[in-house]
């Protein structure tokens, strides 16, 4: 596990400006305490590595639940996947339906040719992406300033994937389903100190956690790409406020998101549909939008 970890932070950091998140940390948990002769008095008092354990599902388990007292964060996402990676910084929400409203590098969503700027806004919104770009003199995107795609991948390939990247809010409710979570210690995060753990999270245990399957439209198995399996990462400031996030798939796939601002529903508008085009109708648009 910690091989694996060394290495995909390879990818991770490659695109976390500023992080150092994926130092190795302290020895890990503590040792058990030593067990009393006493046989009563041994099931009445659990060692130290079950009294931390408990502490930990705990914390992840108030993890979980900002989903719940919150509805929205500002956030930096990026995901490495199989040699392609994508930054999202902006606005996450969530609700009845989940929205954004983020800028992307250009370049990173292979949109140069639709887009001057240096980044791309993009919408979610209604079940649909919308991607912010020039207008053209003739063609679909003819007088209109938006593109818009279906809001999950179409390509079904790795491009897709990066592009459309890993809700916030479930990154947090996947980590009560994680095991043989480990303390690693306190780390740097941006100049935010936060206690780093790593646990492991299977796609069976996701499949088997009810309120996950209810919150992802039964769409669980897209929490890991399609892997059987996942290490996950969180590091923890003192109030018990997630900093940081880290999801390391196979090799050269991971997603990490950075938490910024909390806060209650926020609303994300379409653009008005006489100045947006289909995307399918416009020639040459990048296949996994």
């Amino acid at each position: 596990m910690r091989t694996r970890l060394l290495a995909a932070c390879v990818a991770v950091t490659a695109v976390l400006a500023g992080a150092v998140g994926c130092s190795s940390g302290s020895d890990g948990r503590s040792h058990a305490a030593r067990a009393s002769s006493d046989p009563a008095s041994a099931s009445a008092v659990p060692s130290a590595s079950h009294r931390d354990d408990a502490q930990v599902s705990s914390l992840m388990r108030r993890l979980a639940a900002w989903s719940d007292t919150n509805h929205s964060v500002t956030a930096t996402e990026n995901a490495v996947f199989d040699g392609r990676k994508v930054r999202f910084d902006g606005l996450f929400a969530w609700g009845a339906q989940p929205a954004m409203d983020v800028r992307v590098p250009t370049a990173q969503l292979g949109l140069e040719r639709f887009d001057s700027s240096d980044k791309t806004e993009v919408l979610l919104v209604g079940g649909s992406r919308y991607y912010r770009v020039d207008p053209t003199s003739d063609g679909p995107l003819k007088g209109r300033h938006w593109m818009r795609a279906p809001s999950s991948p179409s390509a079904g390939g790795s491009g897709a994937v990066a592009v459309h990247g890993l809700r916030p809010e479930n990154s947090l409710r996947m980590l009560p389903d994680a095991t043989g979570w480990t303390n690693l210690g306190t780390e740097d995060v941006d100049g935010t100190v936060g206690r780093h753990y790593e646990g492991t999270v299977t796609r069976a245990a996701l499949a088997a956690d009810s309120r996950l399957v209810r919150a992802t439209g039964g769409s669980t198995s897209a929490l890991l790409a399609g892997d059987d399996s996942a290490e996950l990462d969180v590091w923890v400031d003192a109030h018990s406020n997630p900093v940081r996030f880290v999801e390391l798939l196979g090799v050269g796939r991971s997603f990490a998101i950075d938490f910024y601002d909390f806060g209650g529903l926020k609303t994300v508008a379409p653009p008005a549909a006489r100045d947006t085009a289909d995307a399918t109708s416009v020639p040459g648009r990048p296949k996994d939008l």
